[in-house]
């Protein structure tokens, strides 16, 4: 029968452990001069080794044979310990058995003293999820047990474990396992089968820290057959491709709301979950912010390519921009737990990524300043391209024609009229980039206000003020032109703005009347205005 790779992969001794060296070294050194205590807490996230750590100890204490501290294997207790036969030797997982009953049957064999070993060992696994009941029959039990007696108690939230028992055991905490400890044991588990190293960082940062959850993974990915790569690991995780990570963050660090969302729509078109892809992302801001800060040693894990290529990123972005970037993406990967349109909740926070700071408190106005100095320096060093100059309107004095007049001195030539009625010419300008462009779909909240000086005007009410931001940069007003002149405007330019309160400036204007009359009458010396 098959058994999954994280069983496989349990360490069955303190030296086959990998990572918590500290830990590991003070519990051999217990078990190798008799110095065990009678009760432990083993705290830590999930994947970590508590439970393996704790069956060790629980083998070491009872091995007829123990080398350094650690559990022969091969003795009469250690095998009745591993098969699970041994009596000495309790497991209870007190999430099922949270009730003071079970903890009052399990504690009435407390005074029963072992049969094989020298030691009974109660290992209680999600400890923090007893009853205040079942914990107050254990305190009694843990604070003065026989000599025989050893209590290991492993927890994933050790704040909820009163006081009054944290009090009375030896706490260890269990930290996350590194990229490299992770990626280090996977080699050894997938024997040999073709993996790469993308593949295998991919499923290290995947894991979080737990070597269980990484071993999980990996199972999973040599089950599809054939060379694990970077795809079939994000293919496995529904994720998305790293590709499309790196443009959104192109599309932000060029402030480009438009291509922003056209890559969400590519997002959409391949099916992937907005939670991870919030996700990924998430991690992919924050190895932006540690090649930007620490350079590309900090990036552990990766390839020197694609380390590279998080450098070259996150020189386009300031340190305190990528800041505002993450804190945007984890507010939104929260808001999706909620959200009914998950889309809308990404959309949002792409759209709020990619405008500038526009408070006027310190915080927006540093990191204004400093994406200026990164395009600066990114100018200076010629990684950025120096738009060409816009052509002037002065024209360039021409030889003079046979009159003697100077070109000069001739006025220039308007720009040839759009044919067509004006109104339909933008009538089908919006509905072109209706089809074609989905994200400039709200133009049609506009209200066409005709033709300016060669300007299609195009206003919005107030509180669809939003929309100007976006309709008059670059990449957006180019957009808008280039359909204009496909419908038959060309050369004509667009400007966006808001719709003008009549009536409010018909009372101000009427306002301001009425106090010059009152100034004429009575002087403006004798006239004080107050603001009620």
């Amino acid at each position: 029968m098959y058994q999954a790779l994280y069983r496989v992969w349990r360490p069955q001794t303190f030296s086959d452990m990998v990572g918590q060296t500290a830990i590991v070294r003070t519990l051999r050194n217990q078990v190798r001069l008799g110095r065990t205590a009678h009760a432990y807490l083993f705290c830590g996230s999930r994947g970590t080794g508590k439970t393996s750590a704790a069956k060790i100890m629980a083998r070491a204490v009872n091995c007829e044979h123990p080398n350094d501290g650690d559990p022969c294997g091969e003795c009469a207790a250690c095998q009745s310990i591993l098969s699970g036969a041994s009596m000495d030797v309790v497991e209870m997982d007190a999430a099922s058995n949270s009730g003071v009953d079970q903890i009052r049957e399990l504690l009435e064999k407390v005074d029963y003293p072992p049969q094989f070993g020298r030691y009974k060992v109660y290992i209680i696994d999600e400890v923090h999820m007893l009853s205040t009941a079942a914990f107050n029959a254990l305190l009694k039990t843990i604070e003065e047990p026989p000599s025989y007696m050893i209590f290991i108690l492993a927890t994933t939230e050790p704040q909820k474990v009163p006081a009054t028992i944290l009090s009375r055991c030896q706490r260890f905490d269990f930290g996350r396992f590194t990229m490299e400890e992770l990626i280090g044991r996977m080699k050894q588990a997938a024997e040999g089968q073709p993996v790469t190293e993308e593949a295998y960082a991919l499923i290290a940062q995947s894991a979080e820290g737990g070597m269980r959850d990484a071993l999980s993974l990996l199972d999973m990915c040599l089950g599809m057959g054939g060379e694990v790569t970077e795809e079939s690991v994000r293919l496995v995780l529904g994720a998305a491709d790293s590709q499309i990570l790196f443009d959104l963050a192109d599309r932000i660090a060029a402030e480009d709301a438009a291509g922003a969302l056209a890559t969400v729509d590519r997002l959409y078109a391949m099916g992937a979950d907005v939670t991870v892809f919030l996700r990924d992302f998430g991690r992919h801001i924050r190895s932006l912010t540690a090649a930007r800060l620490c350079g590309p040693e900090a990036l552990g894990g990766m390839s020197a390519e694609r380390a590279e290529r998080y450098v070259q990123q996150a020189a386009r972005f300031s340190a305190r921009k990528l800041t505002r970037v993450m804190e945007i993406i984890l507010r939104a990967e929260s808001d999706t737990r909620w959200a009914s349109s998950p889309r809308a909740v990404l959309e949002t926070a792409v759209l709020r990524a990619c405008d500038p700071p526009e408070s006027q408190d310190v915080t927006a106005l540093l990191e204004r300043i400093d994406t200026l100095e990164t395009r600066l320096k990114a100018l200076e060093s010629g990684a950025a391209r120096i738009p060409a100059p816009a052509q002037s309107t002065v024209q360039s004095p021409a030889p003079a024609g046979p009159s003697g007049q100077s070109a000069s001195s001739v006025r220039p030539q308007p720009a040839p009229a759009p044919t067509g009625s004006e109104a339909e010419i933008w009538k089908r300008a919006v509905a072109k980039l209706r089809a074609e462009t989905p994200q400039l779909s709200f133009l049609s909240k506009g209200r066409f206000q005709g033709v300016r000086d060669g300007a299609y005007v195009v206003a919005f009410q107030p509180q669809d003020e939003y929309f100007l931001s976006m309709l008059n940069r670059d990449a957006s007003h180019q957009l808008i032109i280039g359909a204009l002149a496909a419908c038959g405007a060309a050369n004509a330019e667009f400007r966006a703005e808001l719709l003008k309160d009549r009536a409010a400036e018909k009372r101000a204007t009427e306002a301001e009347q009425n106090m010059q009359t009152l100034f004429d009458v009575f002087g403006r010396d004798a006239v004080q205005v107050s603001d009620s």
